[in-house]
């Protein structure tokens, strides 16, 4: 879990999904699935997006995003043969 600047924001994956949610209310921003390249391609462009979310806000969401997906199984790369 991490917080984003403002300190009004978290973003954090709970089980299978990635979600950015405003704390206290719990009010979801996005939720993707960090394994599926194209939901977190539309995630990151939600992010863009958020007329609720500062520039600061949307940079750190943005990497926390990043991270998450390379986390994931999807973002990392196959071995070569050796």
């Amino acid at each position: 879990m991490a917080r984003l600047p403002s300190m009004q924001y978290l973003i954090q994956q709970i089980g299978g999904q990635v979600i950015l949610f405003e704390d206290g209310t719990e009010r979801e921003i996005v939720r993707f699935d960090p394994q599926d390249a194209d939901a977190a391609a539309k995630a990151q462009l939600t992010i863009h997006a958020s007329p609720d979310l500062s520039d600061q806000d949307k940079a750190f969401a943005h990497f926390w995003s990043g991270y998450f997906y390379a986390l994931s199984d999807a973002g990392t790369a196959p071995e070569a043969d050796e």
